[in-house]
């Protein structure tokens, strides 16, 4: 049977995957169950097997490009079958795909390429169209953008691209060459960070972000974490701090549904805890926080957090969250603005331990202390209210045995 080589859907919120690999050119054969390419959603990857024994007839996806669940990547047949009508098939599909995309944001170009000229791929830059810059220049999308990043005129780059066309390393070059700046490096977003990037922007922009900090003193923390034994750490106690902060303030346990204007409240406190990977920030979520004693909850992030460095988590794995707690004090912030992970409504932010000189009947001490950052979605909640969660945290934290009964 001769099929159309699809990009996959890895869980419910995958907006785009990335070809990071083919395992076979154009024409090669593989046997049923062998991998033939592999993707990469926002937060995963997966393989892409083949379904029967046959070859790769036709890549339309190369090594870097993206497509949206379902997009055609190839076709997979027998060597000597007809692909007419898969061809067509593809075909169809890219036509509903363009006439949705000049319905909702086309751009005016002095002419369109003919449809005869569609067909497969395997190069990784995109396909050069009709620049709007002066209707001569052909310039490919991505090379239109860098050359807006860069105020480069595109008439003035010589491009190296089929027909002529301008690249985006053309542009890179002339920038180069005009602005006096040699470039170093580029760094094309992988999947993963472009994903990031868009969620966080999208976050950012619609989300009214405000921020309140509030310094605390955790010697108590720490003396919880020793007496809980050798496997919970500082870690473990913060998180059943929070959950029992959120249990006194529900209204923060939850998400914000902009396009209904609904505020839901969650029974369950499923806090992610962002990790950070060579590629990006992921916030695995660890379910019903406050229903573990310290010593589960302690074996369970560690367990998750384990495979999210070795690569083996699932978009189950990321889903579910009502609260986000992100810990950059590891790598020495005193005071940051995490950014809310979009439909929850906050994210508390961790920073680094520091001693602070406090007068006591005693004599001058040292105990130790942690400014927390809260972000929280001003739409939904009011600075009144962050402050009293906080407020609320300190409590907690003080008396941090009570979090090990």
């Amino acid at each position: 049977m001769s099929y159309v080589v699809r990009m996959p859907k890895l869980g419910v919120e995958m907006e785009t995957g990335i070809v990071i690999e083919w395992h076979l050119d154009v024409g090669e054969t593989a046997e049923e169950g062998d991998v033939i390419a592999e993707i990469e959603s926002e937060k995963s990857t997966a393989e892409v097997a083949a379904r029967e024994d046959g070859a790769l007839r036709e890549r339309y996806l190369a090594v870097g490009e993206e497509g949206p669940p379902g997009a055609a990547m190839g076709i997979f047949a027998p060597p000597d079958a007809d692909i007419s009508s898969l061809r067509a098939e593809v075909d169809v599909d890219s036509d509903d795909t363009e006439e949705a995309a000049e319905g909702e944001d086309a751009e005016p170009t002095e002419s369109e390429p003919d449809a005869d000229d569609a067909g497969p791929t395997d190069s990784a830059e995109e396909p050069t169209q009709p620049s709007v810059d002066d209707g001569t220049v052909r310039a490919s999308p991505r090379a239109k953008r860098r050359a807006e990043e860069l105020g480069v005129t595109l008439s003035r780059v010589e491009g190296t691209g089929p027909e002529g066309g301008i690249v985006a390393d053309d542009v890179a070059a002339a920038a180069g060459d005009a602005g006096g700046r040699t470039i170093r490096e580029e760094r094309t977003f992988s999947g993963m960070r472009s994903t990031i990037a868009d969620r966080l922007s999208t976050s950012y922009r619609e989300a009214a972000h405000v921020t309140v900090d509030r310094e605390v003193e955790v010697e108590a923390a720490f003396d919880a974490a020793d007496a809980a034994g050798e496997d919970a750490s500082l870690t473990d106690v913060l998180l059943l701090a929070v959950s029992a902060t959120l249990e006194e303030h529900p209204e923060f346990n939850a998400t914000f549904d902009a396009e209904t204007e609904t505020h839901t409240l969650y029974e369950e406190h499923n806090i992610g805890v962002a990790v950070d990977l060579e590629g990006g920030l992921v916030t695995p979520v660890i379910p019903d926080v406050g229903g573990k004693s310290i010593d589960e909850l302690a074996r369970q992030r560690g367990r998750l957090t384990d495979r999210v460095l070795d690569g083996e988590y699932d978009a189950d794995d990321l889903s579910g969250g009502t609260f986000t707690v992100s810990n950059l004090g590891v790598v020495g912030s005193d005071s940051f603005t995490p950014i809310i992970n979009p439909p929850e409504i906050a994210i508390l932010g961790v920073n680094r331990v520091r001693e602070r000189p406090v007068n006591t009947d005693s004599g001058i001490e040292f105990p130790r202390h942690i400014t927390f950052s809260l972000s929280f979605d001003h739409r939904v909640v009011d600075g009144a209210d962050a402050a009293r969660f906080l407020v609320t945290l300190d409590e907690t934290l003080a008396a941090a045995e009570k979090l090990l009964d």
